[in-house]
């Protein structure tokens, strides 16, 4: 048997409609697994929450254990080119202005820019002189440690 004369748009149309069918069941059968899961998981250790409760003075942790790393909260103005520079800074290295502008992908203007709107920020930022006179970057940079 052969189909020959079945517009393509139909057949489209068709697969189109048993496609978002599939996905309806799909959807449907894992958020029935998921709960078919957690209510093992509460039949099985029914003293114990699956999600612990936040304890004082223990910080939180992620998945694994690891410490979460909660962002800092940033002044208002900075964008995310302002995070990436301090995250970088924050490194520990010193950095000259065009190594940062290489890694930021913007250019060494604006990253004198950025250095000022976080110095005006509060952030202390390390300044150390190259000793280069001829041209090129004279100081490299990196946020002051702090404690």
């Amino acid at each position: 048997m052969t189909f020959n004369n079945i517009p393509k748009n139909l057949v489209n149309d068709l697969c189109g409609c048993l496609d978002r069918i599939e996905a309806a069941i799909r959807t449907d059968e894992a958020a029935k697994e998921r709960e078919r899961i957690a209510d093992l998981f509460r039949a099985e250790f029914p003293e114990r929450p699956v999600a612990k409760p936040p304890v004082e003075n223990v910080p939180m942790t992620g998945l694994h254990g690891e410490p979460l790393h909660e962002p800092a909260p940033q002044p208002e103005g900075f964008c995310e080119t302002h995070r990436r520079l301090i995250a970088r800074l924050s490194e520990g290295t010193f950095y000259a202005v065009p190594t940062l502008a290489g890694h930021l992908n913007v250019k060494k203007d604006s990253i004198y820019a950025y250095l000022c709107g976080i110095k005006k920020a509060g952030y202390q930022l390390e300044v150390r002189n190259t000793g280069n006179l001829k041209g090129g970057y004279r100081n490299i940079y990196r946020l002051a440690k702090t404690g």
